[in-house]
């Protein structure tokens, strides 16, 4: 039972992962190889929607966090999209070197892809939705505003 609560969220995350990973490479596969868009486009077009769907279900049924106030989502979607868009330089970066260094198929290095990018999207929004650090930014503020206030004196 011990074991089923320390990872609950990872596994929960894993299945929400699965769906939006599903989400990325079927819209990837219909972008670019159904309508012919640029590989890199496509790649961000289907990390865009993709992601806009991980970000209300992790925080919502991974992380449990509240959706609360509109300016407290806000805050959160920008940290959020933030720390994605490390995730899609990478995944930009991966896919473009890889379809042309590997002679496999584009949804096999996708779902590669969509591998490495989950484990890094996992532990980025464990630091913006987890219990721990709900408050982050708050946190980050007051500090902030202490350093000021002691810079004043």
């Amino acid at each position: 039972m011990d074991f089923i609560k320390k990872y609950r969220n990872f596994g929960v995350y894993c299945f929400f992962g699965f769906l939006a990973s599903l989400i990325n490479i079927v819209i990837f596969d219909l972008s670019h190889n159904d309508l012919h868009i640029t590989l890199w486009i496509a790649n961000t077009v289907a990390w865009f929607i993709s992601n806009f769907f991980s970000f209300f279900v992790t925080k919502r049924y991974v992380f449990k966090s509240e959706m609360g106030d509109l300016k407290k989502v806000f805050q959160e979607g920008i940290a959020f999209l933030v720390s994605r868009i490390f995730s899609l330089v990478f995944d930009d970066i991966f896919m473009i070197v890889a379809v042309f260094i590997f002679p496999w198929n584009n949804l096999i290095i996708k779902a590669i892809d969509q591998v490495i990018v989950g484990l890094f999207n996992y532990f980025s929004s464990k630091l913006i939705f987890n219990y721990n650090n709900r408050h982050l930014i708050e946190r980050f503020r007051a500090l902030r505003d202490k350093r000021k206030s002691r810079n004043e004196i």
